[in-house]
């Protein structure tokens, strides 16, 4: 059955002219494996603690959606409505029925418009997504993921406006803007009292060489029992990856500043990191450092074999905790087709944590395999 008539069946309690036009498409991915961890605490009294799980969106965020475009003249006005939810358990990822996006595109010869809730230009979910430059991993893969190798937020906004230039000889610009983070929080959008974001990007792609940078400055609201105001983040990204055709090899370089989270997904290791936020009373406590990764593809035995390194350094912007990361990664990709995969993976990850009134050097070994369907 076309992907037009599922889509058209589904959204049977909306309006007949919501899907009479045949450019509408259900599509979805769908990923469920198994997962291994092993966790080291290091504290000298906490055991090891080992856990073996089904889990979804390993390496492909489960999801389905719906995306369609009319042509009206010389413009295209289009939108995309994406869902996600946990393949183990079929329940809902993001605590909202279209939490992955939910926007709406004008697109013509001046480039595209963006409007609605869309991922971060550093993340890899959206059309303007710019992630997937920077790291054969993209976010995903457990802690292999360039989530874990930066202090910058990867994830979504909403209220937010994104433009996306047309190539000029293979060089984009992408800009975005959002009005207040999280539609959920209390507060005006466009004021101090949400938190806003503000992102400018660039990509390159000539051949077998594409390169990205990317800066961001995130807007922290002001909280009213403050000892004193929280200090604006910003964030910069630079990298890119080169085919030489037996291998691709990606690398990237980070700086952050007044981040308000740490991500470090692997085991316990997010236990580690200092439980500030944008809405702590005592005010601003966030980041501050750098990151660096490299990492490489090549086709082998039928399929792909992945690879990655990276550290990061980092420490608390008002604080006297540091944190010290690095990580190795190996991961295989298997198609069956092109809508079906297999994958198997292994990292590594070590923090060393020097905090005021102890050290630690916490460490997770994480195995995972499964598979993938798209439709």
């Amino acid at each position: 059955m076309k992907k037009t008539l599922l889509a058209a069946a589904l959204l049977g309690s909306f309006a007949a002219s919501a899907f009479a036009a045949p450019s509408v498409t259900l599509y979805g991915v769908v990923d469920t494996g198994l997962n291994y961890t092993h966790y080291r605490a290091d504290d000298g009294k906490t055991a090891s603690t080992d856990t073996f799980s089904e889990q979804s969106g390993q390496t492909a965020s489960s999801r389905w959606g719906l995306r369609g475009d009319e042509k009206i003249g010389s413009v295209t006005v289009g939108f995309n409505l994406e869902n996600g939810f946990n393949s183990d358990d079929g329940t809902e990822a993001m605590s909202r029925l279209f939490g992955r996006e939910a926007s709406v595109h004008v697109a013509g010869k001046y480039g595209t418009l963006y409007a609605g809730r869309e991922g971060k230009l550093i993340s890899t979910a959206g059309a303007a997504a710019m992630g997937g430059i920077f790291s054969p991993f993209s976010v995903l893969w457990g802690d292999a993921g360039i989530k874990a190798q930066t202090g910058t937020d990867w994830g979504r906004i909403d209220n937010s406006l994104t433009y996306v230039s047309p190539s000029f000889s293979g060089l984009e610009i992408r800009a975005q803007y959002s009005f207040k983070n999280d539609g959920t929080k209390t507060g005006d959008e466009n004021s101090s009292d949400v938190d806003r974001y503000a992102a400018l990007g660039v990509s390159y792609k000539n051949g077998p060489a594409q390169f990205g940078l990317i800066g961001d400055y995130s807007m922290w609201k002001n909280v009213a029992k403050a000892t004193e105001n929280v200090d604006n983040g910003f964030s910069v990204i630079a990298g890119g990856n080169y085919d030489f055709k037996a291998v691709r090899v990606y690398g990237q370089v980070n700086y952050f500043d007044n981040q308000s989270t740490l991500v470090n997904s692997v085991g316990g290791l997010d236990k580690f990191t200092a439980t500030t936020s944008t809405t702590d009373e005592k005010g601003n406590l966030g980041y501050e450092g750098w990151g660096i990764s490299l990492g490489a593809t090549a086709p082998a035995f039928g399929g792909t074999v992945i690879a990655g390194v990276s550290y990061r350094d980092a420490e608390e912007v008002q604080g006297d905790n540091e944190y010290k990361r690095w990580e190795a990664a190996l991961g295989y990709t298997y198609a069956f087709s092109k809508r079906t995969n297999a994958y198997a993976g292994v990292t590594y990850a070590q923090q060393k944590a020097e905090m005021k009134d102890k050290d630690q050097t916490p460490s997770a070994v994480g195995v995972m395999a499964g598979l993938v369907h798209k439709f």
